[in-house]
């Protein structure tokens, strides 16, 4: 298997499909004890399977979700996660179980299955391949869909074909073999959900294009994929890319953007910077095999190559380190040391970092993460203040924030800044350069 493959991230999706089926299994078999095929459906029975089927598909696609983090900790993000997905596959679950019964029976009415009359065995296996074909394609549907992505929708989609289909295949014979209708069912729904969940995060894993490898620091040998056209890294568990367990990582450090088909990554830190293969950088293009330094944390970038003909390529080796790029303002950013060339304006923080202040624009400052400036100071107020650039200079604006921004020890609701000028926001104090 290619060595870009996540192991890892198969194992867990793999797991958490199983884990799915296994408990989605229980309200079905409560259902379903004791019915045979050859039965007649009563109309409760036709009602109370669409809903444990829906039960079913939620739970798989609730814990494949899940799965994503790579970690048995239970986080916020991993809750919400979960219950999205749970609702998602839960509603796509009744259309698709209602069309999948009714291809279900007209296959076994084809194949001689009738009201106290077995009909054949091979129709019955392809009319359950037909079913949890149908089925699987939903799950990965529902699973991409909680990522937010249509890209995701249909790779999820072509996974969990994959898995129906391998997972309908199984579930006859398994019964034959076990002679327990309750047995087969059990075996069955858990190995559908594991077949789901393997060809889920193998769709995902062939077709991803730039990936992150952990080198160094607490979660060594761990990938990230970079899926959406903006990905964050920080400590905070909002971000796709989360570096928990070192304070020299920010709660908002960096971030990755796509452009096209190149990469880029900015830095977004205060008090810590953003290097790429051992220099400091505000923004940078990535190339694969760039080594990225955040904190401790060591991280490789990779990316599938595009060959001539539009299809991806074998991953270029890395490339050396080499000398630090020269830094492009494109955000408020860090800088350890002054400018090469002139800057309009900074702010300068008591341990003598810098904040470049973009020209023409509007600088958020607070502590949540949204801002352009995060302050991770409990002073500090989660939207706090701006500063805000116009022909005549700069100037500060207090946003109503609970304690108070400050210029050369005076509170102030707005106030233009000058060179030299102490600005406070509750306890953090910045001295202004323009």
């Amino acid at each position: 298997m290619n060595s870009s493959i996540n192991r890892r991230e198969l194992m867990f999706k793999a797991l958490a499909g199983l884990l799915g089926g296994a408990i989605g299994w229980i309200p079905v078999e409560i259902v379903n004890h004791g019915h045979s095929l050859t039965q007649k459906e009563s109309v409760w029975l036709v009602y109370g399977n669409l809903i444990v089927m829906a039960i079913l598909a939620g739970t798989i696609g609730a814990l494949i979700s899940a799965s994503d983090d790579q970690s048995f900790t239970i986080t916020g993000a991993m809750k919400r996660r979960a219950l999205w997905s749970f609702v998602i596959c839960f509603l796509l679950s009744l259309p698709a179980t209602y069309f999948s019964n009714r291809a279900f029976s007209a296959i076994l009415a084809a194949g001689g299955w009738t009201g106290n009359h077995q009909g054949s065995t091979f129709y019955l296996i392809m009319a359950r391949v037909v079913g949890w074909t149908l089925m699987g394609m939903m799950l990965g549907i529902g699973v991409g869909l909680a990522t937010g992505s249509i890209r995701n929708a249909l790779k999820g989609a072509a996974g969990g074909w994959v898995g129906g289909f391998a997972g309908g295949i199984v579930f006859d014979p398994i019964g034959m073999l076990s002679s327990s209708g309750m047995m087969s069912r059990f075996i069955g729904f858990s190995a559908v959900g594991f077949a789901i969940g393997l060809f889920i995060g193998l769709a995902h894993e062939l077709t991803k294009s730039a990936w992150l490898v952990v080198e160094a620091g607490r979660l060594k040998g761990r990938q990230f994929r970079i899926d959406s056209p903006t990905v964050t890294i920080g400590r905070a568990e909002e971000n796709a890319i989360g570096l928990f367990g070192d304070p020299g990582v920010q709660p908002r450090h960096a971030a990755l953007e796509r452009k096209g088909d190149a990469y880029t990554i900015r830095n977004l830190a205060v008090q810590a910077g953003t290097l790429v293969n051992g220099g400091r950088i505000e923004t940078a293009t990535l190339a694969d095999g760039d080594q990225i330094q955040i904190g401790n944390y060591a991280l490789r970038f990779h990316e599938r190559a595009q060959a001539s003909d539009g299809h991806p390529a074998a991953a270029r080796p890395p490339r050396p380190s080499v000398a630090p790029r020269p830094a492009v303002a494109a955000a408020p950013s860090v800088e350890s040391a002054p400018p090469a060339r002139a800057v309009e304006a900074y702010l300068e923080s008591a341990a003598g970092e810098r904040i470049r202040l973009a020209a023409s624009s509007r600088v958020s400052i607070g502590r949540a993460l949204d801002n352009d400036i995060v302050i991770g100071d409990a002073s500090v107020s989660r939207h706090h203040a701006a500063i805000e650039a116009n022909g005549a200079g700069y100037r500060v604006v207090d946003l109503d924030s609970q304690n108070g921004s400050f210029v050369n020890g005076q509170r102030i609701a707005e106030a233009p800044l000058t060179d030299g000028a102490a600005v406070r926001f509750g306890d953090v104090t910045y001295v202004f350069h323009g």
